[in-house]
C-alpha cells in the first residue's frame, strides 16, 4: 500500500528542484513500541509511529524532542514531500573511535522507494555527548541528485525543540582561515562576517536563515555559553569525510532553540544505483564549562580523523615583505642570515610563496630563479635549514601546456564548458572579464589529472626535496565545482582524498601547512592557518591583520584556540613587525608566541633593526604551549590569554593582556579563578618585557595597559622560600631556557641549569621573600663567577645574569641567607 495524500510543504527558495524526504511514518504498518536507550548522561527515546526522537538527561530534564533527519533531493518533478514508510527501529551496542557504546538506528523507505535511509543516534559509555548520522542508499534504477542531507533537525515548524536553559551567547566558525567566526550575542540580528565573501561551495538550501534574522550561522560546529561557571554545550561536525559541514542555530523567546545541522554536497553529485552516501557524524556535547565543551568537540575530531599533532614550523616565509615578486637571491641572502642569527634560537624552516612559478600548473622555477628550484632547496639545506614551498596545486592558467593538452582535466560547467574558477565575488564583474591569463580548475577524479597531480607531489618533496609544503586557493577551487568527472563524488571527498595522496607522497616527514579547511583534512596535515591572512602594505593595516576585527590573529587564536594540540597545529600568522614600534611589535610576538603553533617571521631579515631582530629571538623558538582566551565570551576580538607551565622543576602560568586600542590605555581585571589560578592564594607578578616585578596579588588580577601594546607576566605561586620568578630570554618565561632550578632548605642554596645559544646573553630572576635576604661576598653590590653574575636589582628581586661566551649550558647558585 502507498500513501497518495502529500502534506503541502512551504517550498525551498533554491535554484533547481528539491525533494524533502522528511522521517515520518504515519501508520502504515502495525505501531512498534517506541525504543530507548540509555547510559549515565542522557537517555533516549526513538518514537513510533513518527520517527522522531526525544534526549532527556540524566535528571530528567528535557534536551531535545522532535528531532529528526531529512534528505535533499534534486527531481525532474516540482518540489515534493514524500512521506516516509516502513519504519523500523532497533538498537543494537558498537565500539568505535570514541569508545563502546548503545545506538539507535531507525531504517525506513520513501514511498516512490527511491531510497533506503538509515538514521543513527549513538551514546558512549563515558561520554557526556551524542552523535548523529544519516546514510543513504540509492535502491532505485537511476542515479539521484543528493544536494545535502541533514542528519539532525530541530524546528518549530516540525513542532521540535532543543532546550539548554540560560543562554546567552554563542562561539561560530568560518568556513577556513579567513574567517574564524564570531562570538554573538543571542536577541540580536546574526550578521555574518563577510572577509571574503562567501566560499563557492558548502551553500546551505535549509532557509531556517532566511525565515528570522536571529538565526545563527556557522560552518562545522557552535559553542554555547550559559556563563564561565555554568555547563558549556558544543554542537558540531566531527568528521567530514564526505561533506562540508553547515550548522544553523535560533533562540526562540523561550529557553528552546531551533538547531539545524546540514552536510553540504555540490549541486549535481549524482548518487549512482546501489551507491550509498553518508552525512557524516554530527555530534553534541556537554561539559563542565564552556572550554571544557569545546576541547572534548575538538578531542573527539582527532579521534575520528587520526589527527597529526605535535609538530611545528619555526622559520620564515617571504610573501608579506614581497608578494609574488622576489628573486633567488633574495631568498638566499635571508636565508644566510637566519642561518647566522636565528638558527641557534630554533628556527629551522624557510618558506618560499607565491612568485617563483611560471605559470599556476607549471611550478617550475621562472626567470628570477635561473638555477632552478633543485638548487635552492640544496643551498637552504647546505645552510643547515629545512626548504618550505608554497602551491596552489588545483589552480592552472590556460597559458600551461597541461591545459591546452588535457582540457578533459578540468572542472567543467553544467553545459559542459569547461568551469573558470577566481576568487572574485561573482561573474559579473570586472575581475571576471577582464582577468588574464584565465584560471581552471583540476579535477582529480580524473584519471589523468590525479597522475599528474601526484607526479608533482613527487616532484616537490622528494625531487627538489622540500620538506614542508602549503597548500592554497582551495576555496575557489574544489569547492566550487557542481559535479566532477566521477559525478558521485563531492568536494569533501576530492579535497580529502587530494591531501592524502599528498602525505603519502611526500611522507611523514614533510610537515603539509593547511590553507584550506583541516576540518576535512584531518589526518593529512600537521598545521593549518587559522587567521585573516591579509597583512599588506602600510602600518595599519599590519595592526589590523593582528588587532582588529574578529578573524584577526588575535581574535583566531582566540576562538580556534581549542584546535591546537588536539586535531592540528594552529598557525596565527607570521610576525610582521618591521612596521611597528617596539612595543607594538612586542605585542605581535606576544600574541603569536602565546597561540603555540608555528612560529615564521615575515620581514626582510637583512634590513632588520637590532631592537626587533632581539624582539624576535625572544620568541623562537615556538614551544607549542597555547593560552587559553580568559574572555572568549566577553569581547571579540579576546584581548587575555593565560596558559599553565608544568616544568619537572615548577609550575607556572603565563598571561597576556592586550590593548588594541592606538590612543586610550585600558584596565583589565579579572578574579584570579578566570586565569585557572586558585582563590585564597598568593601569587608573584612578573612583567616580562619591561623587566619589572609587579608584586603579590591574591584572589584578583588588575593590569593597566597602555596603548597598543602587551602585558605579558609569569605568574608563580608564592611559595615563602626563594623562588625561580621569569627569565629575559623567552616569552614564555622558563619553558624553553631552564632545564632545573631548585632550593635547598638545608644549605639555603637556590640553583639552577639554564641552557640558551653560544655568544648569548640572558637574565633570571630570583625572588627572595621578607624572611631571606642575600649578601654578595666580593664587593658591596654584587659577585661575579664563571660565566655569569649576580645582583639585587629590586626589593626581594635577585637578577642572575648568565653569558653563554664558550658554552650553552650553564649551571648556576647562589648563597641565600633565612633571617632567624
Amino acid at each position: 500500500m502507498k500513501m497518495q495524500k502529500y502534506l503541502k510543504v512551504k517550498p525551498y527558495t533554491i535554484l533547481g528542484l528539491i525533494l524533502l524526504l522528511i522521517c515520518t511514518n504515519h501508520g502504515l504498518l502495525k505501531a512498534q513500541k517506541n525504543t530507548s536507550i540509555q547510559n549515565p548522561f542522557f537517555k533516549i527515546t526513538a518514537d513510533n509511529p513518527t520517527g522522531t526522537i526525544q534526549v532527556e538527561r540524566a535528571n530528567k530534564t528535557l534536551l531535545i524532542s522532535g528531532a529528526r533527519c531529512n534528505i535533499h533531493l534534486e527531481s525532474e518533478k516540482k518540489v515534493l514531500t514524500l512521506h516516509l514508510v516502513n519504519l523500523k527501529i532497533s538498537s543494537s551496542k558498537f565500539t568505535n573511535e570514541l569508545g563502546p557504546g548503545q545506538k539507535i538506528t531507525l531504517n525506513f523507505h520513501d514511498d516512490a522507494e527511491l531510497l533506503k535511509i538509515q538514521w543513527e543516534i549513538s551514546l558512549f559509555d563515558l561520554l557526556p555527548a551524542i552523535t548523529f548520522e544519516t546514510k543513504c542508499t540509492n535502491e532505485s534504477d537511476k542515479s539521484l541528485q543528493i544536494k545535502s542531507m541533514e542528519p539532525l533537525s530541530i524546528t518549530a515548524e516540525s513542532k521540535g525543540s532543543f532546550i539548554w536553559p540560560n543562554a546567552q551567547k554563542c562561539l561560530t566558525n568560518g568556513a577556513m582561515y579567513y574567517d574564524a567566526g564570531m562570538i554573538h550575542t543571542f536577541g540580536n540580528p546574526y550578521q555574518k562576517p563577510e572577509p571574503y565573501g562567501e566560499t563557492k561551495g558548502g551553500v546551505m538550501l535549509n532557509d531556517l536563515y532566511k525565515i528570522d534574522s536571529q538565526t545563527v550561522q556557522s560552518w562545522w560546529n557552535i559553542g554555547i555559553f550559559s556563563g564561565y561557571d555554568q555547563e558549556g554545550l558544543s554542537v558540531g561536525y566531527i568528521e567530514n569525510k564526505t561533506s562540508l559541514g553547515r550548522v544553523q542555530l535560533l533562540k526562540r523567546p523561550d529557553t528552546a532553540f531551533s538547531l539545524v545541522a546540514e552536510s553540504v554536497f555540490n549541486p549535481r553529485m549524482e548518487l549512482k544505483p546501489g551507491q550509498t552516501i553518508s552525512s557524516d557524524r554530527f555530534m553534541i556535547n556537554i561539559a563542565n564549562n564552556p572550554y571544557l565543551a569545546l576541547e572534548e568537540y575538538a578531542n573527539a575530531m582527532a579521534k575520528m580523523g587520526n589527527a597529526r599533532i605535535g609538530e611545528i614550523v619555526n622559520g620564515w616565509c617571504n610573501w608579506f615583505y614581497t608578494l609574488d615578486h622576489y628573486t633567488e637571491e633574495e631568498i638566499l641572502k635571508n636565508a644566510a642570515f637566519a642561518a647566522k642569527h636565528l638558527k641557534p634560537y630554533g628556527f629551522e624552516y624557510i618558506q618560499i610563496d607565491e612568485g617563483f612559478q611560471t605559470w599556476h600548473g607549471e611550478w617550475e622555477g621562472n626567470n628570477r630563479f635561473p638555477n632552478g628550484l633543485n638548487y635552492l632547496a640544496d643551498q637552504i639545506k647546505s645552510l643547515g635549514l629545512k626548504p618550505g614551498i608554497w602551491i596552489a596545486p588545483f589552480v592552472v592558467s590556460d597559458t600551461t601546456a597541461i591545459f591546452k593538452n588535457h582540457p578533459e582535466w578540468f572542472l567543467k560547467n553544467p553545459d559542459g564548458t569547461l568551469k573558470r574558477i577566481g576568487p572574485w565575488p561573482n561573474e559579473d564583474t570586472d575581475w571576471f572579464r577582464n582577468e588574464s591569463p584565465k584560471r581552471y580548475g583540476l579535477d582529480i577524479t580524473h584519471p589523468g589529472a590525479e597522475k599528474w597531480f601526484t607526479d608533482l607531489i613527487d616532484t616537490l618533496a622528494n625531487g627538489w626535496g622540500y620538506d614542508m609544503i602549503k597548500i592554497d586557493f582551495v576555496a575557489w577551487t574544489v569547492f566550487s565545482a557542481s559535479q566532477f568527472c566521477d559525478a558521485s563524488a563531492t568536494p569533501a571527498q576530492v579535497y580529502a582524498k587530494a591531501l592524502a595522496i599528498m602525505r603519502k607522497t611526500a611522507g611523514e616527514k614533510c610537515h603539509l601547512l593547511e590553507c584550506g579547511p583541516g576540518n576535512v583534512t584531518i589526518g593529512s596535515i600537521n598545521s593549518m592557518r587559522i587567521e585573516y591572512d591579509q597583512n599588506y602594505g602600510y602600518f595599519n593595516e599590519v595592526w589590523k591583520q593582528y588587532f582588529l576585527g574578529t578573524s584577526s590573529s588575535l581574535g583566531a587564536a582566540g576562538k580556534r584556540y581549542f584546535y591546537h594540540n588536539r586535531t592540528w597545529t594552529n598557525d596565527a600568522d607570521h610576525v610582521c613587525i618591521d612596521l611597528l614600534s617596539d612595543q607594538q611589535a612586542q605585542a605581535v610576538a606576544s600574541i603569536i608566541a602565546l597561540s603555540g603553533g608555528n612560529l615564521m617571521s615575515g620581514d626582510r631579515l637583512t634590513a632588520m633593526n637590532t631592537n626587533k631582530l632581539e624582539i624576535l629571538k625572544k620568541v623562537f623558538p615556538s614551544t607549542g604551549i597555547n593560552a587559553k582566551p580568559v574572555d572568549l565570551f566577553d569581547t571579540d576580538p579576546q584581548t587575555v590569554f593565560a596558559a599553565p607551565v608544568n616544568k619537572s622543576f615548577d609550575q607556572w602560568a603565563v598571561a597576556g593582556f592586550f590593548n588594541p586600542d592606538l590612543s586610550q590605555s585600558v584596565l583589565k581585571k579579572y578574579p584570579i579563578n578566570r586565569l585557572w589560578l586558585k582563590p585564597s592564594t598568593s601569587y608573584l607578578v612578573y612583567d616580562f618585557w619591561n623587566e619589572r616585578f609587579l608584586g603579590e596579588i591574591k584572589d584578583s588580577i588588575s593590569m593597566k595597559i597602555e596603548p597598543g601594546s602587551v602585558k605579558l607576566v609569569s605568574i608563580h605561586e608564592k611559595k615563602g622560600i626563594p623562588q625561580f620568578l621569569s627569565t629575559t630570554r623567552h616569552a614564555l618565561q622558563g619553558v624553553v631556557e631552564v632545564e632545573d632550578i631548585h632550593f635547598d632548605t638545608t644549605q639555603n642554596v637556590i640553583s639552577g641549569i639554564s641552557v640558551a645559544p653560544e655568544g648569548s646573553s640572558h637574565d633570571v630572576i630570583i625572588y627572595l621573600p621578607e624572611n631571606y635576604y642575600w649578601m654578595p661576598s666580593q664587593t658591596k653590590l654584587y659577585d661575579s663567577f664563571t660565566n655569569y653574575n649576580v645582583k639585587m636589582v629590586d626589593k626581594g628581586i635577585l637578577r642572575v645574569r648568565l653569558q653563554f661566551l664558550e658554552t650553552t649550558k650553564i649551571s648556576w647558585n647562589i648563597k641565600t641567607i633565612k633571617q632567624p
